[in-house]
């Protein structure tokens, strides 16, 4: 009869963007925790940010700063990748932890080192694929950017022996793309937080305007976001004279939405927090009155769940992801962008249909995306995994 010491696993997790506020940062800890409650023992690897250690289990290596510079100049982004030398640390790690799986939860251009370490690796390695980089790619560079990423996630998904997506849609992309290594659909669980500012809280704490209704966008502000499409909305719902603000919640674009906003003439109605830790972002649903979405790059969309999950009528743009995770009648749903402004009128003034769709998402959430299911199948993928070639 086996123990539960025999059962352990241990597992060398990495992703670039660890652990900046964000949807594969919250993905990862959301994992972590499931494992360590299950008895397994974890390892997050990844660039040294200036945020420090988020964990027991975190490692930090240190990051290139040339690198660096050059992603916060051509495209204003935070993340890091790993100095050409830190392939020795992180060896260095893996010797000391001496793991059962390599778990990788980034994908970018090119090879960083724990990809490297991972795949000289005799361990198993499994992949997840948080981020639809074809897109990333196509944004900042073109088709040829398209291309270069679709063969990029082939060939590194035909190099491991499982990968984890979050949607069907993200599966059936890697099937398009001709990968043949086995895919798992593992959404990752959702959970309320415990206590949500109130109104007052909210336009005190930001310095909002009162009397006003606030629509929310969480997240990182970037160009695969989608913002521009809430700033039109903005713009439509001034000129219709209708009282609300859009609060921008998250890291990002913050100046170059600011210089948006004044260039169209709604600086007086769009606010910007800035990055705020993850239990205090999570508080802000419940003081504010509809959730706008309107990315196209999403392969779960966790702030539109949360949003559901507390009650916050969800507007959104159709996306790749819409039916999966915000589907008719749990949100409201626009082909079309230029709908956006009075979709939002249509559900702050329609009390009945708005409780009816926020109940009915709740339960949605409820029902599709739990922690302890996560958990469960992640283990199980490991385990199948781990039997392969025994």
């Amino acid at each position: 009869m086996k123990n539960k010491k025999d059962e352990e696993m241990k597992i060398m997790v990495s992703s670039l963007t660890y652990p900046l506020p964000n949807g594969v940062t919250a993905s990862l800890n959301t994992a972590v925790d499931g494992l360590l409650r299950e008895g397994h023992k974890v390892m997050i690897v990844a660039p040294k940010y200036k945020v420090g250690k988020a964990r027991p289990e975190h490692q930090e290596i240190p990051s290139s700063l040339v690198a660096h510079r050059i992603a916060m100049n051509l495209f204003g982004k935070e993340e890091r990748v790993f100095r050409i030398n830190s392939k020795k640390r992180i060896d260095a790690l893996a010797k000391k932890f001496n793991p059962d799986i390599y778990w990788l939860h980034t994908v970018t251009w090119g090879a960083n080192a724990f990809e490297t370490q991972m795949l000289n690796s005799s361990k198993k390695k499994v992949l997840f694929y948080h981020t639809l980089v074809e897109e990333y790619g196509r944004l900042y560079a073109g088709e040829m950017g398209a291309l270069v990423m679709r063969k990029r996630t082939k060939a590194l998904c035909n190099k491991v022996d499982a990968v984890m997506t979050p949607s069907n849609m993200m599966k059936n992309k890697l099937l398009e793309y001709g990968v043949k290594k086995p895919i798992y659909i593992i959404p990752t669980g959702i959970s309320a937080p415990k206590k949500s500012f109130t109104k007052k809280e909210i336009r005190e704490k930001f310095n909002l305007p009162p009397n006003k209704k606030i629509l929310l966008y969480l997240g990182r502000m970037s160009k695969e976001k989608n913002i521009e499409a809430l700033l039109k909305m903005m713009v439509d719902l001034k000129r219709k004279n209708y009282k609300a603000i859009l609060l921008f919640v998250g890291p990002g674009d913050i100046q170059e939405v600011k210089k948006k906003s004044r260039k169209m003439g709604i600086e007086d109605v769009v606010f910007c927090t800035g990055p705020l830790k993850r239990e205090e972002a999570q508080k802000v649903y419940g003081g504010c009155d509809v959730f706008t979405f309107s990315s196209q790059t999403e392969t779960q969309g966790l702030v539109v769940g949360e949003a559901m999950l507390v009650g916050l009528p969800v507007v959104a743009l159709a996306s790749p992801i819409q039916r999966e995770v915000y589907p008719e009648g749990k949100a409201v749903i626009l082909k079309k962008e230029e709908n956006f402004s009075q979709a939002v009128i249509d559900i702050l003034e329609n009390k009945e249909k708005r409780e009816r769709m926020t109940k009915e998402a709740k339960k949605f959430v409820l029902n599709n995306f739990s922690k302890s299911l996560m958990t469960e199948r992640q283990i199980k993928v490991f385990k199948d995994v781990l039997k392969k070639d025994k």
